[in-house]
């Protein structure tokens, strides 16, 4: 008797987890075009290194999240490899922007700063 209930628990929590996963995509799959999408600029000097693993990260939450987000990145005169790192980034479809930006800052616009601080500064 005791078995049966484990199962019965088991198949239950099963069944409203697969419940769960479909309902969060069909909602993904329909409000995608609807949903106004993040738009994240990243202000980057000489941030080869970290560049990658943040654009990752926002394509992540962008992911579970469902909605879809537009990334600008800032070079302010690297001297390192972050302009081919851009290049390649670029490469996939994921809303990049490369170059200078001179518009304003819209609202709703998140700026993240991956700019090294100069020594003596």
């Amino acid at each position: 008797m005791e078995e049966l209930i484990v199962w019965l628990l088991a198949a239950f929590g099963c069944s409203s987890l697969l419940v769960m996963i479909a309902e969060r995509w069909t909602n993904r799959t329909d409000s995608a075009s609807e949903l106004p999408h993040e738009h994240y600029r990243l202000l980057v000097r000489n941030s080869e290194q970290v560049l990658e693993r943040v654009v990752r990260s926002l394509l992540f939450r962008s992911y579970w999240s469902g909605r879809p987000i537009r990334i600008t990145l800032i070079d302010d005169g690297s001297d390192d490899d972050t302009k081919q790192m851009t290049a390649v980034l670029n490469r996939y479809p994921y809303g990049y922007c490369l170059g200078d930006v001179q518009e304003e800052i819209a609202a709703g616009t998140i700026v993240i700063d991956l700019r090294e601080n100069k020594e003596g500064a």
